[in-house]
């Protein structure tokens, strides 16, 4: 009899976990992913590479909608308000946890407000010029920087973001002034580079591949400790001549705070599992993209460990308030 309570017990468990999933995500709704930028970037390409694989597992709607502005901010307090269901979701980058260093008032807290679900790539940066621009190398960069102090400025993808973090650097290590030029994303970013109205801009691989396979504009270096698979051919910037430089950046999927474990445990699981996929996986690779997934307390870990690890190089460059 006991054991009988006890298999009652553990069947009206597993049912009601698979109920809260049920809820969460059937066929009669449909699952939001968010993206804080605009689309054709490194972020909204992995977005819906998750949402058409998420949609063929689920057999629902997975759709991916924009929300660019404020570095991701605008979109973040968008998750921050809504239901804690699973049906909103967020792919966040690494910029997400340098916002808690740059704002002075975040419209949310990054650690309290947020579910961690899984991280899901791991990517490098690219320092790019015009196609036609003098600037070839990362020695012509900061010969220009030094003979015309205050004349270059380089793109990103909003303050705070991790190409704007790379031009930091970069500035920091060579000693060159470069004044930063923020857009909502890689996507105005390169196309501002390639019209002319900027000589220089650190975008992510992926969202800037395009691009230079058609010639438009033309890779520098990586910010990444090893070159690209993409671009195998072009340098490292440790390698090119700031024996120190290494940034690299992370996308993630977040959820509302307070969202149910099982609910958690099953994106996790789906979310990985889509990304497993060699197809998928491949398609990402080939774009410059590495997978990187983990557990849920992998990415909290991580997220916390970015705040830690970026918090006095902030202060350091002193970007508190500038954005």
């Amino acid at each position: 009899m006991k054991n009988c309570k006890i298999w009652i017990q553990f069947a009206l468990f597993g049912l009601l976990a698979h109920g809260a999933w049920a809820t969460a995500q059937d066929s009669h709704g449909t699952t939001r992913i968010l993206v804080p930028f605009v689309a054709g970037g490194a972020t909204d390409i992995v977005a819906r590479q998750l949402a058409l694989k998420l949609g063929d597992m689920w057999g629902t709607t997975v759709i991916v909608e924009n929300r660019p502005g404020a570095a991701g901010t605008i979109a973040s307090r968008q998750l921050v308000g809504s239901a804690p269901d699973g049906k909103t979701l967020i792919m966040v980058t690494s910029g997400h946890a340098i916002n808690e260093l740059i704002y002075d008032k975040l419209p949310y807290s990054t650690l309290k407000d947020f579910t961690p679900i899984t991280q899901v790539t791991e990517i490098a940066n690219v320092l790019l010029a015009k196609r036609d621009a003098t600037l070839k190398t990362v020695a012509d960069v900061i010969a220009t920087g030094k003979a015309k102090p205050d004349t270059l400025s380089y793109g990103t993808a909003g303050a705070g973001t991790s190409v704007h973090l790379a031009g930091e650097l970069f500035s920091a290590l060579s000693g060159v002034k470069m004044t930063p030029v923020h857009f909502k994303g890689d996507g105005e970013s390169i196309v501002a580079l390639a019209g002319g109205h900027i000589p220089l801009s650190f975008n992510t691989i992926p969202g800037a591949r395009t691009m230079i396979n058609a010639g438009t504009v033309r890779p520098i270096a990586v910010t990444s400790s090893t070159r690209s698979e993409a671009f195998k051919e072009v340098p490292t910037i440790a390698e090119a001549g700031l024996s120190s430089y290494v940034v690299s950046n992370w996308f993630g999927v977040l959820g509302p705070a307070n969202m149910d474990p099982a609910i958690v445990s099953k994106l996790n699981t789906d979310i990985r599992n889509a990304f497993a996929d060699p197809a998928t996986a491949k398609k990402l690779e080939d774009s410059g993209i590495a997978v990187k997934t983990g557990s849920a307390k992998d990415f909290d870990s991580l997220i916390r460990n970015d705040i830690t690890k970026w918090r006095p190089i902030i202060a350091k460059l002193g970007l508190r308030g500038a954005n």
